[in-house]
């Protein structure tokens, strides 16, 4: 796929937002991904799109350094672009077609992708509002969002499965205690585990929420069964650290 708006020579921007094309497969850059970067890249949002930071199924992260407009508030960014073709359609409707939120979204598989990542959005402002550390949303438009990129000197944070725990007791306190604010916030994250927190900060690490996608409204119908579910993972993983907690009180706790 080539850019061509007239047959004057590329702009200088333009002309590196095609080599950076060549670094990201076919099926993820399309043209109206190629042609939202190119716009971020316009305005100043980022000034390029680096490497993967993570790949899956249903995205991929991206690292980008962040433009002239964002310098001042952080250098680099995280772009998550999420695949239509690839991803699982039918695992999404669980969490999207019966969120009030998203209730109207046409149930073709581009619109249900593009409500994903606004749904994604929307799910990390009231991370944001909740005081939950999770990353800072930035901006959406169809299938890319851009958020804040968890990491130190443009390297990211690892997940709590590849690090572990350093002080499980106080890590297990300080998640549960975000699954409890979430709750209060009117939203259950719904695919919390140890692959879905990153570890931000040394000598200190403290816990961060990413993939908040699949988060569900208390409306949502299954938005207790999603909620049990996140605490018990959390409650699995710490149990090898030997940290012990009842399910049944915590569920309580949270929703008090």
């Amino acid at each position: 796929m080539a850019l061509r708006r007239s047959k004057k020579k590329l702009p200088a921007r333009e002309d590196k937002m095609m080599k950076e094309k060549s670094k990201i497969e076919e099926g993820v850059f399309d043209r109206a991904v190629f042609m939202i970067f190119y716009g971020l890249l316009n305005k100043g949002i980022i000034s390029s799109l680096d490497y993967p930071i993570a790949t899956g199924k249903e995205s991929d992260v991206y690292r980008a350094t962040s433009g002239k407009r964002f310098e001042d508030q952080s250098q680099y960014m995280a772009a998550k672009i999420f695949r239509i073709e690839t991803a699982n359609f039918i695992h999404m409707q669980d969490y999207l077609f019966a969120d009030p939120r998203f209730s109207h979204v046409r149930r073709t598989k581009r619109e249900v992708i593009y409500a994903w990542c606004q749904k994604e959005f929307r799910n990390l402002q009231i991370c944001a509002q909740a005081n939950v550390p999770a990353p800072k949303p930035f901006f959406f438009s169809k299938s890319v969002l851009l958020m804040e990129f968890i990491g130190e000197e443009g390297i990211p944070d690892s997940t709590l499965k590849a690090v572990g725990s350093e002080d499980p007791e106080k890590d297990c306190e300080t998640i549960l205690g975000y699954i409890r604010r979430l709750y209060r916030a009117g939203l259950v994250h719904a695919d919390l585990s140890e692959f879905n927190i990153l570890m931000h900060g040394y000598p200190n690490p403290v816990p961060y929420l990413i993939d908040c996608g699949q988060g569900v409204v208390l409306g949502h119908p299954k938005a207790k069964e999603f909620l049990e579910r996140d605490i018990r993972n959390v409650l699995r993983y710490f149990k090898h650290y030997g940290v012990k907690r009842d399910a049944t009180e915590i569920l309580e706790w949270v929703k008090k």
